[in-house]
């Protein structure tokens, strides 16, 4: 009489565990991804300066990492002549910590989704998954090495920000889209595989 109990709470501990796990998984890209930017804004400075900029009522565009459908030359001379030299020196200074974010938030989420592939035992590669990474993580590079390229070409007083290099902005916006995209994706598969485990639990 005792054995269907003790099943039966050994089967709900399990549940339990395995909802634990999922969550775990599913949160600990996440919070990587999110502290990882508020770090960069908080160590870099950009993100003091720009409040201090919107508080004296100047307006600053959408940071150029942030944009979905990409930006060209005029975006960018916007974007850095709003933040002014203050603000451009910690955006210099962001671009070169965000080099080493992607190895972070690329190694969690691979892990994440890896533990969750198989579990549900899905049947598609786990290298498709890696792969995808490997390519937001280039994509995150490649838009950061050129911003910062390009950057100091701004910054130089003899070009006053007419010679930014418009072939090499058009790649960096198009690493950018890749990168915020290709990203939604995977972790968009990382929530799907999460909650088939749930729900299968």
């Amino acid at each position: 009489m005792l054995k269907y109990p003790v099943r039966t709470v050994s089967a709900a501990c399990l549940m339990i565990s395995m909802i634990l796990k999922a969550i775990t998984a599913l949160g600990l890209p996440v919070a990587v991804l999110l502290s990882g930017g508020w770090i960069l804004s908080r160590v870099s400075g950009l993100g003091s300066v720009v409040n201090q900029l919107t508080q004296a009522g100047h307006t600053v565009p959408t940071a150029l990492n942030r944009r979905w459908f990409g930006y060209g030359t005029r975006e960018v001379q916007v974007y850095w002549h709003a933040l002014q030299e203050s603000g451009r020196r910690a955006e210099k200074t962001s671009l070169q910590l965000d080099l080493a974010f992607p190895f972070l938030y690329g190694g969690t989420l691979a892990a994440s989704l890896l533990w969750a592939q198989a579990t549900v035992n899905e049947s598609f590669q786990p290298m498709w998954m890696v792969a995808a990474i490997a390519i937001v993580m280039i994509a995150d590079w490649t838009e950061n090495l050129i911003q910062l390229g390009q950057l100091a070409h701004y910054q130089d007083a003899s070009l006053g920000g007419s010679r930014l290099q418009s072939a090499w902005i058009r790649v960096a916006s198009c690493a950018t889209v890749i990168k915020l995209w290709l990203s939604c994706g995977v972790y968009a598969s990382l929530v799907g595989l999460v909650f088939k485990i749930v729900l299968t639990g």
